[in-house]
């Protein structure tokens, strides 16, 4: 009977990561969704309380200044609660990454060993961003018996997740945009309303009675110019703010991850993984 080879060294070595039975990889996901529909909500809310005091300076800010003022509150408030929940999320994972995933008696790993396996089991069943990207390394490390390779998954991961967090707040910049660009509309429909009043008076000067009425659709239309403006503009300088905070958080939470992988993990597999199987 002939003994089959094993694999040649070099054969492991160009096993691509992407050809292995690795454990899908994950980061912060926020429904889109749930947010636009707390947005809506929330401003429903805002506009039937804020109805029996329409008279108050609150309640005309809110309810007499045309449809773009509900319009940017559920805008904003929509980012406040996306941004929020990420980075709520993100907070605890951070807390996750300082704690000890490889026994720290655990030194020279080999893919054949037994504590790779039983590590597998045991990171299989949490639900942490770290977990996850430790049981898709040593899956890879089991399988390719390579430890390069393993470093090729580990620097992968590392530019998908860059990638995963800016498309993550893609939408939020196109609604942090968004905001300001509502105030100018309701600036321009302002002035048109102060334009027509305005008109309204020349054509009435003889007539008092008319004359007041236009004065208070000149007002009332440059207090819809100036109202919508002022609310755009701060919506959307507290939302970028809270995005920036929101957005940062994230990259030092993949920075840290990476860290924790480059100091605490590959330092304990062995250098020989990629020699051929008995």
């Amino acid at each position: 009977m002939i003994d089959t080879p094993g694999p040649a060294a070099s054969d492991v070595e160009d096993l691509a990561p992407a050809l292995l039975d690795l454990p899908p990889r994950r980061w912060i996901r926020s429904p889109a969704l749930l947010s636009i529909v707390v947005g809506v909500i929330l401003t429903l809310a805002l506009v039937f309380a804020a109805t029996p005091y329409r008279g108050s300076a609150v309640g005309a800010f809110l309810l007499e200044r045309g449809v773009t003022q509900p319009i940017t509150l559920a805008i904003a408030i929509t980012v406040v609660d996306y941004c929020l929940r990420r980075l709520i999320v993100c907070r605890r994972e951070r807390r996750q990454v300082g704690r000890d995933w490889v026994p720290r008696g655990l030194v020279d790993l080999r893919p054949a060993d037994s504590d790779v396996r039983t590590m597998l089991i045991l990171l299989g069943q949490r639900r942490s961003l770290i977990a996850n990207r430790l049981c898709r390394l040593l899956r890879c490390f089991q399988d390719s018996r390579s430890r390069g390779a393993t470093r090729e998954l580990h620097q992968d991961d590392i530019a998908l997740t860059q990638a995963d967090i800016e498309d993550g707040y893609g939408v939020t910049r196109t609604m942090i945009w968004v905001l300001p660009m509502l105030g100018f509309l309701g600036t321009v429909l302002g002035i048109s309303i102060s334009i027509g009043g305005f008109s309204g008076l020349l054509a009435n000067v003889e007539d008092l009675d008319k004359v007041k009425s236009s004065l208070t659709a000149v007002t009332g239309g440059l207090s819809t110019a100036f109202d919508t403006t002022l609310l755009g503009i701060i919506t959307a300088v507290l939302c970028m703010v809270l995005m920036s905070i929101s957005e940062r958080s994230e990259y030092q939470l993949a920075g840290e991850i990476e860290t924790a992988l480059n100091d605490g993990f590959f330092p304990r597999l062995s250098r020989d993984e990629t020699s051929p199987a008995p």
